[in-house]
């Protein structure tokens, strides 16, 4: 075998294991997009909540809209067996499910928008609710 080929045999097994070394399964944590936290504060004003709601240091920009200020005091009573952070969780994620009795007809709107949250936003808008 020449010394060339000798050569590109070895330049050939080293790219291997340097492809094989450098291969991954998973993505690497530090490629992962980070989520970014956001409060339930925060989402309250940016999904639009505040805009129709009164909700903890809120006061909406249409009145016709339930309340969801001091939510810990009501919430749990609203459906029988569901706790409050059950209730406000359903509320968020399929608005349909129940119609608050605070609703008032004539409002903008018909129904309340879904908004397309995710759990981990549920949670911190809930949090917030309860603890406001």
């Amino acid at each position: 075998m020449s010394r060339a080929a000798i050569l590109a045999a070895a330049a050939a097994i080293v790219a291997a294991a340097a492809a094989v070394v450098g291969w991954q399964t998973e993505p690497s944590e530090s490629a992962a997009p980070k989520p970014v936290a956001v409060s339930g504060a925060e989402l309250f004003q940016s999904k639009g909540c505040a805009s129709c709601h009164i909700g903890p240091d809120s006061t909406p920009l249409v009145g016709a809209f339930p309340p969801l200020d001091d939510a810990a005091s009501w919430a749990a009573e609203r459906r029988p067996g569901m706790s409050a952070r059950d209730y406000l969780a359903e509320s968020m994620r399929t608005p349909s499910a129940f119609l608050s009795p605070a609703w008032v007809s004539g409002g903008p709107t018909t129904a309340m928008p879904d908004l397309g949250l995710t759990e981990a936003e549920i949670d911190a808008l809930v949090d917030h609710l309860l603890q406001g």
